[in-house]
């Protein structure tokens, strides 16, 4: 595979603006509905890395990218995407080596104009990298005085994810979307630490209810497990950034699957 083929083509990309490249990506995609499933996967991969650029810019559009899904962008960036005729098409999992083999065929073919396929190489240039994980040591002040620490270990559209270290240890906190001021989100674990600590009781009170839906599921499996968590506890833990399943079961030795 001439990988340096596209390179040449993303350098170009790279410097696109980043609304102009989606909307070329949401076209695309559009020109794939109903026609070849290959291409339509490799576009929606090459536009995860823009929309990763938007989610970092204050864009009109920037909030949304940073916890949104791409299919749930598209309709705000071209009036062309029509959810109830385009929602119904899919993307499926193709390995790095197969996106870059049909981006390079895309080249050779001609699929679309040059800025496009530009577009589509930075794209799937980046999505192609070995993920980096970050290993940022991060610290806030809470408003109650209290030193915080932590260490960052990923951060992007996929989620933030970063363990505390200080005043509780090992302390994971996660929140799926991209959060660009880490502290804010070390402060919020802090915060719903001593939340989940205030919430004893509610917790205990709906374990039976969960334990009663769990042994009446017709068909136990983690996705039916879930579902039933969720329904039981969802309202109770909304917006929560900690881990409280393990907190649930350290703390007061409730087992939740």
């Amino acid at each position: 595979m001439n990988k340096k083929v596209i390179e040449e083509y993303a350098k170009r990309g790279a410097q696109c603006d980043v609304m102009k490249a989606l909307t070329l990506l949401t076209q695309a995609y559009i020109s794939q509905c109903g026609i070849s499933l290959g291409l339509r996967t490799v576009i929606y991969c090459a536009a995860e890395p823009w929309q990763e650029r938007l989610a970092w810019l204050d864009l009109p559009l920037s909030a949304m990218a940073r916890k949104e899904p791409f299919v749930h962008l598209m309709p705000h960036i071209t009036s062309e995407y029509a959810p109830d005729e385009y929602d119904d098409y899919d993307i499926t999992a193709i390995e790095n080596d197969e996106l870059l083999r049909i981006c390079l065929q895309e080249i050779k073919n001609k699929e679309f104009d040059e800025t496009t396929l530009e577009v589509i190489c930075w794209g799937i240039l980046k999505a192609t990298e070995d993920e980096q994980w970050l290993s940022e040591e991060i610290e806030a002040i809470a408003p109650d005085g209290t030193m915080l620490k932590g260490v960052l270990e990923r951060q992007n559209c996929g989620g933030t994810w970063m363990t505390m270290s200080s005043p509780y240890n090992d302390l994971s906190i996660l929140k799926h979307e991209l959060v660009r001021n880490p502290r804010e989100l070390l402060l919020a674990g802090y915060n719903d630490y001593h939340r989940l600590r205030q919430m004893e009781s509610e917790i205990r009170a709906l374990y039976p209810v969960y334990l009663n839906r769990i042994s009446k599921l017709e068909k136990d499996s983690a996705w039916a497990r879930h579902c039933v968590y969720r329904d039981v506890y969802g309202k109770l833990f909304e917006g929560m950034v900690l881990l409280e399943k393990s907190l649930m079961k350290e703390w007061w030795g409730l087992e939740i699957e």
